[in-house]
């Protein structure tokens, strides 16, 4: 046995797993889901086109699936490599992109070097593999979630992952699988899907729900200050004219808008988009810290 996995073992707790109720009912979600946004924002700086790639939900759980595919390949050899053919013939993303679109993805994520293909001795089966930057990626994306977990019981799971690689690989296909299936997160509610359903992805929301003060009471119209359409489109690098389109739809439906001047100071957000949207994200912190607790038992137990 490694010595990390004995030491790891000698004090190994295993940590809770959370039902969405439970986040929400949790006085202390607000402000971790703030500060995860923040960082999720951070990683989007890391590798801005590959993440602004992405960030579209429906790109999101195609990336999801083939990671899912890698990783259990990684942890258990009797399955299969993870191919274009595979995730194209996965049935639950036939939902969200047909067998051509979902193709065309994964050639688009192999031009932003997210994936590479490996040889094989079977020159049919032209597998893929995740690179270097992916992993580091989707590293940083899995830690930044075990971190908010940590917030809300002091737990050990940053550490934990950390310490031992493996628990990614082990914790990640559950999760993904359990969320490409999920209704609650991959059919959001309007407020939210008005932006994680364009090229904006979710980018922007993170970023506009991050600039309301966590432990602030909600109000029906909640001011964060001053936004300004065209410092949002730098920030995310998209044009002004994408960015003021979203934004207009966010209007219309009353989720958004500008005391005032038609943009700048006095920007609010509506109650109703900070519910849903903290709803929404309660559902992939369900899945990530079910998935977690279940890969540290099956490891450590």
């Amino acid at each position: 046995m490694p010595a990390i996995e004995q030491e790891i073992r000698q004090d190994a707790r295993i940590p809770s797993g959370y039902s969405v109720s439970e986040l929400l009912a949790s006085p202390l979600f607000a402000m971790s889901l703030t500060e995860a946004a923040s960082r999720l924002i951070a990683i989007y700086h890391q590798a801005p086109r590959a993440v602004r790639y992405t960030s579209d939900l429906r790109r999101w759980l195609v990336a999801q699936a083939a990671l899912a595919f890698y990783f259990e390949r990684r942890t258990d050899a009797s399955r299969e490599d993870l191919t274009v053919t595979r995730l194209t013939e996965f049935a639950p993303l036939h939902r969200f992109a047909s067998r051509n679109t979902i193709a065309s993805y994964i050639a688009q994520m192999r031009q932003y070097k997210l994936f590479t293909e490996r040889e094989s001795h079977d020159k049919r089966l032209r597998p893929l593999a995740l690179s270097e930057t992916a992993e580091r990626l989707i590293r940083n994306w899995f830690d930044s979630h075990m971190a908010s977990l940590d917030r809300l019981d002091g737990g050990e799971r940053l550490a934990l992952s950390q310490a031992d690689p493996r628990l990614l690989y082990y914790s990640h296909p559950p999760a993904a699988r359990a969320l490409i299936a999920d209704p609650r997160w991959n059919d959001p509610p309007e407020s939210v899907k008005t932006f994680t359903f364009t090229n904006l992805g979710s980018n922007v929301i993170h970023d506009l729900v991050a600039r309301f003060p966590s432990g602030n009471t909600l109000s029906e119209r909640c001011y964060v200050g001053e936004l300004r359409p065209g410092d949002l489109a730098s920030r995310y690098h998209v044009s002004r004219t994408q960015t003021v389109r979203v934004l207009n739809r966010a209007r219309a439906l009353g989720d958004i808008g500008w005391d005032g001047s038609q943009y700048g100071e006095n920007f609010w957000i509506s109650a109703r988009l900070i519910e849903d949207y903290r709803g929404w994200q309660a559902v992939k912190f369900e899945a990530l810290s079910r998935s977690m607790s279940d890969a540290c038992a099956q490891i450590y137990a």
